[in-house]
């Protein structure tokens, strides 16, 4: 049973402060309910499917140069999309999700001015919201030919469409569990 899980409060207006509180939630939920889901059978079933997409549209991108690229602008040129604040993109199920996934949520912003799970080399969590996943740019754009970024952007929308899945799935389950009152699970924040 959730002992201390509140709604989101009025926190400070640092982008920190809202994923600090929304990785505190997931803790919390990951902590109580783990478990449960790990035995749910469908669940696992869809978590495999999911990783199995992003791990496809990865070696795509790779493949591409596209992490590179980004890489490139965000650190070498220091420009790029992942701004403070974009963290907030990464809902309470994402958050969920990456755990999980066993993948170590970071408890700090390491690189001052940019999203908080980047990292010196890239992004540190591995399931990533919708936007970090189709942010396809002008400087992007002129990497890919035509057929590359048809299937670049199918890959894509397939993982998509199984985070899509896999979220409505924890959210139904954890509003059957919990009640109704969750709807800060997929609350964003990023403006």
């Amino acid at each position: 049973m959730l002992k201390n899980l509140k709604y989101m409060k009025v926190i400070d207006p640092d982008p920190t402060s809202l994923i600090l509180e929304k990785i505190r939630i997931a803790e919390e939920l990951f902590t109580d309910w783990g478990e449960y889901f790990y035995k749910d059978k469908e669940f696992l079933e869809k978590l495999k499917e999911y990783e199995k997409a992003i791990k496809v549209s990865n070696k795509i991108m790779e493949e591409l140069g596209t992490f590179e690229e980004c890489y490139n602008c965000s650190v070498i040129d220091n420009t790029g999309c992942c701004k403070i604040g974009l963290e907030n993109e990464v809902t309470i199920n994402i958050l969920l999700i990456n755990m999980f996934l066993n993948v170590k949520i970071p408890k700090e912003r390491e690189v001052p001015g940019r999203c908080f799970f980047v990292g010196p080399t890239g992004c540190k969590i591995f399931a990533r919201p919708y936007l970090c996943r189709e942010y396809f740019c002008n400087r992007l754009m002129r990497l890919f030919s035509p057929e590359e970024y048809a299937l670049v952007t199918q890959k894509i929308s397939e993982e998509l469409t199984l985070l899509y899945l896999i979220n409505r799935y924890i959210r139904n389950e954890l509003e059957f569990l919990l009640g109704d009152f969750l709807l800060e699970l997929e609350l964003t924040g990023y403006s």
